[in-house]
């Protein structure tokens, strides 16, 4: 329940500039603490009448939790000088006074000027002297607070806020009266800065617009966001290319039954928003424009004929696989290759594709035959490279031996503060580069791939096409296997992983028998999330990861939303609950709920800006959604109060020194979803089976977390479920990258081949 408090604020410490706690003096003379992102900005000696909510802190005891703060000046004489001395610079007490008789008998006038637009106020007619807003250099501050006021009460984070006045400032600086102003240009149309502002999306916008303006539901403004939210969103959420006229009617419908697609696009074009109607297709501009260039690049790979990867003679070839598997066999197990292994890898050394797929399940040799491409091709340029540090560290374990390493995609492309590095004007330097776990990888950064690979050097795509595609949108491994290119795939398992191997290929067929191996456990049925069923997996989890590590055990679910006070089968609860077991006394990173020794997943793709090298030549370093690692250390400026940087050590062996600014894009790892687990090994997981929506909850998610196992899986679930989800197809997504490719070929076929004319639609 919403309540409001009056008072001064007596100090106030903020941390991070992002969130604070103070103290306020009540007017019965009480003192209350206050929290909140409200008080960054709030200048202490201040009255503020503050809206939020009594808490009981389990450490810290009451506390006001506040959501809101505004300006509040008693209408009296004394209060408005004290004010106007504290708050204008250059303003005395003779010129306060002056003021304030100016406005005799419209003091109220006065206060609300104060309060809502302090830039408007004019002392030109009562001094010659100088005045200005104290810290008028922080409009940014005081287009939130005149934001806060106006609209904070209707639902939108505090954060949000801010980032839309950070956007109105420069718009309006320049302006007489810059806060009446910024809120003239937010409130004609709050959809505008949806384009510009990352986290500030259409329902904060749409929130406002309706609630707080008055905006008509069927504006032009709104309809047109409405079209480019759902085009998105609905791509972004289920990994589409495009959605249909259905796809995006079903998307409307969810937040405006009332609005018709056709309606919405209409507006939308007419807006020019960055959207593209292809036939019955409606892309999201930046996926139109990737899916065209990318299939542009393949057409032309798959017309060009390249030189092979080896012209020996077939014999000589034999006989340099022969000593290959000699090399790879360990001392007393002699290593062979099974006959598909045989045929993939002459396949790729001697086809005239430039462009390979080399697909297989767990334990069927992918890597293997990789060390066997590397033994025979000891002359050739070869890079290596997999969409995340983790699944890069584990193709690096296996080429090591030959001198070779692993990095992730962005890496070997060169992240720079303005985009990659290598590209299609600077072409990375290769004869052959090997790309595994590329089920994981989406269409923007297949693009940006290819668009750096040489049309003379050789790609070798490898990948599971059971696992669960990429989170992004595209279908990459299942759109490339549908195109004329050298493709292979093996089907003989190697590794002896017993019953893990054999409820792995059973889920890939979509089904499950429950029934426990020598090393796979079923609980028969998901367990109650109280004390008693957390108890028995956190005791599990504790118990594999003194045995194994921690990197080395895996606690996977399909569910990550949560409340960390609410009992549930979700990672946001059982993270905070294995914190308290595995990291209770780690010293708090400041301004934030992270600990020095926390286990951590990032969740966001982020270019960390590293100043430039002594030739004055830019340098920075990636992390990428899913890297994981542990919290090391932290820090924080002179104040202490300002986290500068933390101190990851990844597991793919980085020291990053991570900026302090991004921190939200770091959470707890202990527990995991089965998607950011992807491209990982462990030696043990433990996969809790929760049921949810077919088009996120699927065979994908079963079979992705059954082989992540290598030595122990034990599975929580209601065998029922199980069975029923592990039937469940693979959601299909919209991807017309195959069509692209065969449609790119025939036009440059008529227009002379590859070398002919390159502008035409696709």
């Amino acid at each position: 329940m919403t309540q409001q408090i009056v008072g001064i604020l007596t100090s106030c410490q903020v941390y991070n500039e992002r969130w604070g706690r103070g103290i306020v003096r009540l007017e019965d003379g009480d003192h209350l603490v206050v929290t909140g992102e409200s008080l960054v900005g709030l200048a202490e000696g201040n009255r503020y009448r503050m809206d939020g909510r009594i808490v009981q802190h389990p450490k810290f005891g009451k506390q006001f939790d506040c959501e809101v703060a505004a300006i509040d000046i008693p209408l009296d004489e004394e209060a408005l000088v004290r004010h106007l001395r504290k708050n204008f610079k250059g303003c005395g007490e003779v010129t306060a006074r002056k003021i304030i008789d100016s406005h005799r008998g419209n003091l109220s006038a006065l206060r609300d000027q104060l309060v809502t637009n302090p830039y408007s106020l004019d002392f030109s007619r009562i001094t010659k002297r100088k005045v200005s807003v104290a810290g008028a250099g922080d409009l940014k501050g005081l287009l939130y607070r005149d934001l806060s006021t106006r609209i904070g009460m209707i639902g939108i984070k505090d954060a949000v806020l801010r980032k839309v006045a950070e956007w109105l400032a420069p718009r309006v600086e320049d302006k007489p009266e810059p806060i009446s102003a910024g809120w003239a240009l937010f409130s004609k149309d709050p959809y505008a800065p949806i384009q510009d502002i990352d986290g500030y999306g259409f329902t904060a916008a749409d929130l406002i617009a309706v609630r707080a303006i008055g905006f008509p539901r069927f504006h032009e403004f709104r309809l047109a966001a409405l079209a480019t939210h759902a085009l998105r969103e609905g791509c972004e959420q289920n990994g589409h290319a495009y959605l249909s006229l259905q796809n995006l009617s079903e998307r409307i419908a969810v937040i405006d039954p009332d609005v018709s697609a056709e309606r919405a696009m209409a507006a939308a074009r007419d807006r020019k928003q960055p959207l593209v109607v292809d036939g019955d297709r409606y892309y999201p501009r930046h996926l139109w424009i990737s899916e065209r260039t990318l299939a542009r690049n393949l057409a032309v790979r798959a017309l060009q004929m390249a030189e092979p990867i080896t012209r020996q003679p077939e014999e000589q070839l034999l006989s340099e696989i022969a000593a290959a598997e000699e090399m790879l066999s360990d001392t007393g197990q002699q290593f062979r290759l099974d006959p598909s292994q045989r045929k993939a890898i002459l396949g790729i050394l001697t086809s005239m594709h430039s462009v390979h797929t080399l697909t297989a399940g767990p334990g069927c040799g992918k890597t293997a035959l990789m060390e066997i491409l590397v033994h025979v091709t000891r002359d050739k340029k070869i890079l290596f490279c997999a969409p995340t540090g983790k699944a890069a560290k584990v193709l690096s374990a296996r080429v090591r031996r030959f001198g070779f390493s692993a990095t992730t995609i962005h890496a070997m492309l060169g992240v720079g503060v303005e985009g990659f590095q290598f590209n299609e004007d600077n072409l990375l330097d290769a004869d052959i580069i090997v790309a595994d776990e590329t089920s994981m990888d989406d269409l923007a950064l297949t693009r940006a791939l290819m668009d750096a690979v040489p049309y003379e050097a050789h790609i070798i795509f490898l990948g599971d096409v059971d696992q669960l595609p990429s989170v992004g949108p595209g279908q990459m491994l299942k759109d490339l296997l549908e195109m004329p290119f050298d493709h292979h795939r093996l089907t003989h398992t190697h590794r002896n992983d017993g019953g893990i191997l054999d409820v792995v290929r059973q889920a890939g067929k979509g089904e499950v028998d429950c029934e426990d191996r020598t090393d796979v456990m079923f609980s028969r049925r998901l367990p109650a999330p109280d004390d008693v069923g957390m108890s028995r997996v956190i005791a599990a989890y504790l118990k594999a990861i003194e045995r194994h590590g921690m990197p080395r055990v895996g606690l996977l679910m399909p569910r990550r939303k949560g409340d960390i006070h609410v009992p549930g089968w979700n990672i946001t609860y059982l993270n905070e609950l294995l914190r308290q077991s595995l990291n209770p006394d780690g010293e708090r990173v400041v301004g934030t709920s992270l600990r020095i020794g926390d286990r951590i997943i990032v969740r966001k793709n982020i270019v960390i800006d590293l100043g430039e090298d002594l030739e004055g030549n830019k340098r920075s370093e990636q992390v990428v959604n899913g890297d994981t690692g542990f919290i090391r250390d932290a820090h924080v400026d002179r104040s202490g109060r300002n986290v500068l940087a933390v101190c990851l050590e990844l597991d793919d062996g980085r020291q990053i020194e991570f900026p302090g600014k991004d921190l939200e894009a770091i959470g707890l790892a202990y527990a995991m979803t089965v998607h950011a687990a992807q491209g990982s090994e462990y030696d043990v997981v433990i996969f809790i089976c929760t049921n949810g929506s077919p088009n996120f909850v699927h065979r994908g998610i079963v079979y992705t977390a059954f082989s992540r196992a290598k030595k122990k899986l034990w599975i929580l679930a209601d065998d029922g479920v199980l069975k029923s989800i592990t039937a469940r197809d693979i959601p299909v997504r919209n991807s017309a990258l195959a069509d692209r490719v065969r449609t790119a070929m025939r036009r440059l076929q008529k227009a002379g081949g590859i070398h002919g004319e390159a502008n035409y639609a696709m």
